[in-house]
């Protein structure tokens, strides 16, 4: 994934951000066979990461990896709960954050940035964890329900923070795309090689992927998770209410794979430290072990491994 981010870097500003040729020409000369990864993210995002262009590849690869850790590691330091040590065990036998180092994915600056908001927000300072919330645009897709929460909980200020904060990216993607990119990102997102159908992923998409009327499935699918989230967000706590929103957004993510299944792991802390409930508790560390992920490692498992993804829920 991180070729993706660095051609992503170089392209910023361009105007090519999005078009498959700029992109193979930036990544042609990264692999030794022709091979190309689209990017998939806002244009606010690859101006974020236009620094990466002032190094080579290699350097620009380890710098991202420490950057990964550091992300991590206020991940951690950030966590609203008294015990820290839980989160730190938690990220060490993690195989999603292993397995976002191998490939060189994005979820640990997801991580910080959901760390950091969700201490704002418990701490009563709705607006500001809704300015730093948005900066999950970069995932966008794992976010979803993010409006249940706003409507179920009434958190206008965090949801005001929110739209203050997109608008700011918003302006920013406009100003380094053009007015052209959301047609231009539009289509990279309807090109068949985007997302494909694949068993592996975490997601909805991935459990239905090997049935045939897969896209009624999935809208079904949806329907329920959306409901199952709204009854817990208005009956639960916050702390409970954001973990739903978490487990219900990879769910119903549609493009989502082994790696973004990490947001299972703020959703399981935040349930752990939230119910007396013995049996609930055993199901949280389950999620929290690498034992939950094992189906999707195995080369033929004999059920889709999305479906363990279902337990939280």
């Amino acid at each position: 994934d991180f070729m993706c981010f660095y051609s992503a870097a170089q392209l910023a500003g361009s105007g090519e951000l999005y078009h498959p040729e700029a992109v193979v020409r930036a990544q042609s000369r990264l692999w030794n066979s022709p091979r190309s990864l689209p990017y998939t993210r806002l244009p606010f995002y690859a101006a974020m990461l236009s620094p990466l262009r002032l190094f080579s590849y290699h350097h620009a690869y380890w710098a991202w990896q420490l950057g990964s850790l550091i992300a991590m590691l206020l991940f951690v330091y950030f966590w609203p709960a008294p015990r820290r040590w839980m989160a730190a065990m938690a990220c060490c036998w993690s195989l999603p954050l292993l397995d976002c180092f191998f490939v060189g994915r994005d979820v640990p600056v997801i991580m910080a940035v959901l760390a950091i908001s969700l201490a704002l927000l418990f701490r009563g300072r709705d607006f500001a964890a809704g300015c730093v919330f948005s900066l999950c645009l970069i995932k966008y897709n794992l976010f979803l329900p993010i409006p249940l929460l706003i409507v179920g909980r009434r958190l206008w200020r965090f949801g005001g923070g929110m739209v203050a904060g997109g608008a700011a990216l918003l302006g920013i993607s406009f100003a380094v795309g053009g007015w052209s990119w959301p047609w231009q990102y539009v289509a990279v997102l309807r090109a068949p090689r985007t997302t494909g159908r694949y068993s592996g992923m975490p997601n909805l998409h991935g459990l239905f992927s090997s049935l045939p009327p897969s896209v009624l499935l999935e809208a079904a699918g949806t329907c329920v998770v959306l409901a199952a989230a709204w009854l817990v967000i208005r009956r639960g706590e916050l702390g409970t209410a954001v973990a739903a929103t978490l487990v219900s957004g990879l769910l119903i993510s549609y493009h989502a794979f082994f790696g973004d299944a990490l947001l299972l792991m703020p959703a399981s802390l935040l349930l752990l430290s939230r119910t007396p409930n013995v049996p609930f508790r055993v199901a949280t560390m389950f999620m929290l072990s690498p034992l939950a992920y094992l189906p999707f490692l195995l080369p033929a498992p004999r059920f889709a491994p999305a479906a363990v993804v279902l337990l939280p829920l």
